[in-house]
């Protein structure tokens, strides 16, 4: 099988090499055995397959229905959907019809993502729930019905397959900034995982004789597309997609579907992270010293047998591994942000061999950490840039790349920037014996009393403060509503966000370890000054706190700060709250997704801000409320409803309420 496997990457890689590295040759060598299978589903209980061959069928008819309809135009396509099989399709269907795809991401402001589609003069957009975006719809699912059934007017030519594609950044700092990539650029992305192959061969390990890929990833941000779609896919791996996202469908599908590979975010492992701590917790501390004991023993095992021991550390830590992914799970890769230290030594230590990654929109993937031992992969590395990439530092610490396989233009607020030689990510690195460590962005240093700079990435990272919704650490002058002689120039700052009903007892302690934690730091890098704030610090579409973000809600007075010494527990007045039946069912939905009592959800109590759902636990509630009141999920689920009144008023406005 694994000689099967290294015969397959060796063709597909010669093949590349000699091509002239378009999206095209990439489709014809990606889809040349047919009879693999492509991708797996479920309905909950069974699992359906669909082949190279089957999937390649429903493409060509698609490229035929959207050619029929608007002709190759050589202009680009939105395509706005979140992870489904129909994404794959519709993504080579565009290009097949001589269209470009630009792939919406979902978690955009709604304004952004109509700028956006301004900017590359879009006006056709492809989808399978109706838009809100300004264009021509597309109807997915009606354009394939009306091509099965009728048949189209036209088949398009073989000639018009188009060779760019556009997606846009994570935009933390809200400008429109879009990166395109061409086919020959996707190639050397491709041509990439001979490294990756030839350095751990632990990403082609089989389970049951198949390598799976959980798709969890978007599909429209380059982390996903790359590493999860274009990696895989191109080797004829399986993905495995899911029904939804709540927590119990990813641990479920895991389990059926026996996936080997995870890829995500750090929010999601630092997520698991926390409720493993804190079912641990409620079992007592002997339960906690025992699973401890239990992690140390297993990472010993796994350095002395790096992958023997994988097996031997899901067997002793079963009690666990059983209750998550089970025993199918080989290869799990995280980047984007911070993943904490103990995430890392939890997950190495179970057997669930997790390795840091990196790279950017601009530049596609560009190292993966790949030490077989967990000793090494616990030092928190994104390993050393591929063979096709050059990492430079500069006497900051900040990198610049050098890729072939880096986009071949951006565009940032509409003007066209061609992609220099060496692209500045603005990362601040170290490189220890050919290694590279992410100790912050350069944007957010803040330059000490004694004129060094401080990284506020590694302040943060001596701070517990669970208590609270979330923090930051970043620089600030002057702060408006704040009467202090001492905020003279950029003094180093800490933010906590709390909820509305956070009690006295709870902020106390929360103060008095927030003095211990900062005094365990040097005193040149020891935070100068405390603010509480009620207001939110952060996005409502974002993952993690954006320094830029909250420095300019600051600034404008939106966001209000409070010093600690001056801070009052705001007193919470009752309101009269909403007790129609579908309130009070989509309370219980919520406490349960939460984990809080009913009595702490108010109506207008905001999930993220007030209850400290992150995105995870977030889409979950809604799916189930979804689930619940009888609402058909075809795409994206409505991203907009925060708090319990909103979500109530969007089911009454669509007759899905419970009536008395």
């Amino acid at each position: 099988m694994k000689k099967e496997l290294r015969e397959l990457i060796k063709y597909n890689c010669d093949a590349l090499q000699k091509s002239s590295g378009t999206y095209r040759e990439i489709f014809e060598v990606m889809f040349r055995l047919e009879d693999s299978v492509m991708y797996e589903t479920n309905d909950g209980y069974r699992v359906s397959k669909v082949t190279f061959r089957e999937a390649k069928e429903e493409i060509k008819l698609m490229a035929d229905a959207i050619y029929s309809q608007i002709g190759a135009t050589k202009e680009f396509v939105a395509l706005e959907m979140d992870n489904c099989p129909e994404w794959l399709i519709a993504f080579w269907a565009i290009l097949m019809s001589g269209n470009k795809p630009y792939l919406v991401n979902l978690r955009h402001p709604m304004e952004l993502s109509d700028g956006i589609l301004k900017t590359l003069k879009i006006r056709y957009i492809l989808g399978i729930k109706s838009t809100k975006l300004s264009g021509e719809f597309m109807d997915y699912n009606m354009l394939r019905k009306n091509a099965k059934e009728k048949g189209t007017k036209e088949k398009c030519p073989a000639d018009v397959f188009e060779n760019e594609i556009a997606l846009s950044t994570s935009a933390t700092s809200l400008k429109e900034t879009i990166c395109f990539f061409s086919g020959e650029k996707m190639t050397n992305q491709l041509l990439n995982t001979r490294a990756i192959l030839d350095d751990n061969k632990r990403i082609s390990t089989f389970y049951h004789g198949e390598i799976k890929q959980l798709v969890f990833l978007p599909l429209y941000h380059i982390f996903g597309l790359v590493a999860v779609y274009f990696w895989f896919s191109y080797f004829g791996r399986i993905m495995v997609f899911m029904r939804d996202y709540t927590a119990e469908c990813i641990l479920s599908t895991c389990k059926l579907h026996e996936v080997t590979h995870i890829f995500a975010v750090p929010l999601f492992w630092n997520t698991i992270e926390k409720e493993i701590r804190k079912k641990l917790k409620e079992r007592g501390e002997k339960t906690e010293k025992k699973f401890e004991k239990g992690i140390k023993i297993c990472t010993t095992l796994q350095n002395i047998f790096p992958y023997a021991g994988t097996k031997m550390a899901k067997k002793i830590m079963r009690e666990v591994t059983e209750e998550l992914f089970g025993p199918s799970v080989l290869f799990c890769i995280t980047g984007g942000s911070y993943l904490k230290d103990s995430t890392l030594k939890m997950f190495n230590g179970m057997g669930y061999p997790l390795f840091n990654g990196y790279g950017m929109s601009e530049i596609g993937i560009t190292s993966v950490e790949l030490a077989a031992k967990p000793k090494e992969r616990n030092l928190n590395s994104i390993g050393r840039p591929f063979k096709g990439v050059e990492y430079r530092l500069d006497e900051d610490g900040v990198l610049s790349v050098k890729s072939a396989s880096a986009c071949s233009s951006r565009m940032i607020d509409g003007e066209l920037i061609p992609m220099e030689e060496w692209f500045e990510t603005g990362d601040i690195l170290r490189e220890e014996k050919g290694r590279y460590y992410i100790l912050g962005r350069k944007g957010d240093a803040v330059i000490g009393e004694n004129g060094e700079n401080i990284n506020p990435d590694v302040v943060e990272q001596a701070f517990d403060v669970h208590e609270a919704l979330n923090f930051s650490v970043l620089g600030l002058k002057d702060v408006p509503g704040v009467n202090s002689t001492t905020n003279v120039g950029e003094r180093l700052c800490m933010v906590v966000s709390l909820a509305q009903d956070t009690d006295e007892e709870t902020v106390r302690m929360l103060c008095e370890r927030i003095y211990k934690d900062n005094k365990t730091l040097p005193v040149t890098h020891q935070v100068k000054d405390f603010y509480f704030t009620y207001d939110s610090i952060m996005p409502k579409t974002a993952i993690k706190v954006g320094r830029k973000y909250l420095l300019r809600g600051v600034e404008e007075g939106s966001i209000k700060l409070i010093p600690f010494k001056e801070f009052k527990v705001k007193q919470v007045v009752e309101a009269e709250r909403l007790s129609t039946k579908t309130a009070e069912k989509v309370r219980e939905i919520i406490a349960e997704g939460a984990g809080v009592s009913v009595d702490e959800v108010g109506d207008d109590d905001h999930l993220m801000n007030d209850l400290g759902c992150d995105s995870l636990t977030y889409y979950g509630i809604l799916i189930k409320i979804c689930n619940v009141f009888d609402i058909e999920v075809e795409g994206p689920v409505d991203t907009e409803l925060y708090t319990l009144r909103d979500i109530c008023e969007k089911l009454e406005e669509g007759g899905k309420g419970i009536e008395g």
